[in-house]
């Protein structure tokens, strides 16, 4: 289980930095040490390296988040900490790496799109429930079709090829998307708390 583990983190890796189409499992083998039979016996083919690949960030990513909800009550604080691991974990997964795995893994891309349309919207829709019943967000709008656009929003930024020729960093699209979504939904009690953090260091 720890070369499974050595290999997928590998093969993470180098998908991020390369893309997926251009990694072999022979680059994988090579990164690592061993033998293409050795790497055949953890994964049948590449395939299903990168749906194992796939699945081990998106399990990592979700108990990630279920921690901070767990110790942070205040929502606007759990989306503050929620961004700040997201942005130390978006090299993993860059626009290229996602480029690819819509277009030359559908399946893979499928179970990603899934998550995010199920686990990622559900805790959106929660944050929300939370915040109102703190009295942090209002309740004159659609909770639902917040969370789907909100969730739609912040992942294009990790997908869209056009950040490539952009000069904004991707920290900074992260941020600013958060604190647009913050103000459009906050009471005036809920904007004094976004104003008050510093989302590029601490609060």
């Amino acid at each position: 289980m720890e070369l499974v583990h050595k290999v997928q983190l590998t093969a993470e890796r180098l998908f991020s930095r390369f893309g997926v189409k251009s990694v072999t499992m022979d680059d994988v083998a090579k990164e690592i040490s061993i033998s293409k039979k050795t790497l055949y016996k953890c994964f049948r083919d590449k395939e299903s390296l990168v749906m194992c690949t796939i699945e081990s960030h998106m399990q990592e990513t979700e108990q990630a988040i279920k921690d901070i909800i767990a110790v942070e009550e205040n929502p606007i604080y759990q989306l503050y900490k929620i961004t700040q691991y997201i942005i130390s974990n978006q090299r993993r997964f860059s626009p290229s790496m996602m480029y690819d795995l819509k277009k030359y893994h559908p399946n893979s891309f499928q179970i990603f799109e899934k998550h995010r349309s199920s686990h990622i919207v559900n805790h959106i829709k929660q944050n929300i429930q939370l915040g109102r019943e703190t009295g942090h967000y209002r309740h004159d709008f659609d909770a639902q079709v917040i969370a789907h656009s909100f969730s739609m929003l912040s992942f294009s930024v990790f997908e869209s090829m056009e950040l490539n020729s952009l000069e904004i960093p991707q920290n900074d699209l992260v941020i600013e998307i958060i604190r647009y979504h913050l103000r459009g939904i906050s009471t005036l009690e809920g904007l004094k708390i976004v104003d008050e953090i510093d989302w590029k260091g601490k609060t």
